[in-house]
C-alpha cells in the first residue's frame, strides 16, 4: 500500500522534536505507573487499563466527530494487529522495569530501542542513515549514561537482573513498533491507527486480565484510580504520530533519549530525587545529540545524497 498524500506532511524536523518530546512527557508518567501503583494493581491489569481505557476515548472521539473507523476493514489490519503485540509487549516490560529499578535506570536501559530502531529503519524501511544520525545517536547515548550513572550513585540498590532483561526485551518492542508506526502514518488517519491498535490490543488482553481481577479481587475503585492511563495515552500516541509524519524513524530515534530527561525530572517531582552535575552533564549531551540532526544539510550536500 503506497503512502497516502493526504497523511503526510513536509518533512520539518524541528517540529517533529517538539512533537516527540511532548509525547515523551506524555508517557513518562504511564512507564511510571508501576512505581505508582506500588503493588495495588498487576503490571497486566495496569497494562490492559491503559489499552482499554485508550479504545474507549478513542472511539468516543471517533463516534463524536463522525469518523467511520470500523465501516470497513483496514487493509493494513495485520500491521495494525503486530503494532498492537508489540505495543502490550513493550508497555508490560517497560512498567515491570520501572517497578523494580530506579525510574531513571529502567529508562536508559530502555534507551537502546533508538539504536534498534536507527538500524532497523535502514535495514526494513531503507532510509538513507547517515554519519550524523550515528554521531547523535551515540552523543544521545553517551548523555544517558552519564544520567542513569548519576542516578546509580544516588540509591543503594543492584539492578535487578531481570528487571534489566525487561528493559531490553521493552527497548526492542518498542524500536519494531516506532517502524511500523513510520509506514502507517503516511497512510491511514490519526483516529483510524489509533482505534486498531488500542481495540486490538484490548481485546488481546480481556480474557487474561478479568482473569487476574476476579481471581486477585480487585476492587472496582482500584481499577478507576489508574482510568487516567487511557486518555494520556491517547494524547501522546496521537503526538508521536504526527512526529513521525514529519520525521523519518531514523532521525526521531536518537531525540527519544530525552526520555531519560523527563523521567528523572518526573522522579524528582514525585519522589524528591536530585540531579547530580553529573546527570546535568549528561543532559547537555542529550540535547546537543538533537541540535546535530536538527541544523539542515547544505543544499549541495542534499543534492550529492539524493
Amino acid at each position: 500500500m503506497p503512502p497516502n498524500p493526504i497523511h503526510q506532511r513536509r518533512e520539518n524536523v524541528l517540529l517533529a522534536f517538539a512533537l516527540a518530546l511532548a509525547g515523551m512527557a506524555a508517557f513518562t508518567p504511564i512507564f511510571a505507573a508501576g512505581k505508582i501503583a506500588d503493588g495495588l494493581l498487576p503490571v497486566a491489569v495496569l497494562v490492559w487499563l491503559r489499552f482499554l481505557g485508550g479504545a474507549a476515548t478513542i472511539l468516543g472521539y471517533g463516534a463524536v466527530r463522525g469518523v467511520p473507523v470500523f465501516s470497513r476493514l483496514s487493509p493494513l489490519w495485520k500491521l495494525h494487529l503486530l503494532r498492537a503485540a508489540c505495543g502490550v509487549g513493550g508497555l508490560a516490560c517497560a512498567i515491570y522495569a520501572a517497578s523494580v529499578l530506579l525510574l531513571a535506570d529502567a529508562t536508559a536501559i530502555g534507551l537502546t530501542k533508538g539504536i534498534i530502531a536507527i538500524a532497523l529503519a535502514g535495514l526494513i524501511l531503507k532510509e538513507l542513515i547517515t554519519g550524523r544520525h550515528w554521531i547523535a545517536g551515540c552523543l544521545c547515548a553517551m548523555g544517558a549514561y552519564l544520567v542513569v550513572k548519576a542516578s546509580s550513585q544516588t540509591d543503594v540498590g543492584v539492578l535487578a537482573l531481570d528487571g534489566v532483561t525487561a528493559a531490553l526485551f521493552a527497548a526492542t518492542f518498542m524500536a519494531c513498533e516506532a517502524l511500523i508506526m513510520r509506514y502507517i502514518a503516511q497512510r491511514e488517519d490519526t483516529v483510524t491507527i489509533l482505534a486498531y491498535v488500542n481495540v486490538f490490543a484490548s481485546v488481546l488482553l480481556m480474557v487474561p486480565v478479568v482473569w487476574i481481577i476476579s481471581v486477585q479481587d480487585i476492587s472496582w475503585s482500584s481499577l478507576l484510580a489508574f482510568a487516567w492511563l487511557g486518555p494520556l495515552a491517547i494524547i501522546g500516541q496521537s503526538l508521536n504520530i504526527s512526529a513521525y509524519r514529519r520525521a523519518g524513524a531514523a532521525t526521531l530515534a536518537p531525540i527519544y533519549y530525552g526520555s531519560v530527561v523527563l523521567s528523572a525530572v518526573f522522579a524528582y517531582a514525585v519522589w524528591g530525587e536530585i540531579p547530580s552535575p553529573v546527570a546535568a552533564l549528561g543532559t547537555c549531551l542529550i540535547v546537543l545529540g538533537g541540535v546535530v540532526l536538527s541544523v539542515p544539510y547544505p543544499e549541495k550536500k542534499r543534492r550529492r545524497m539524493a
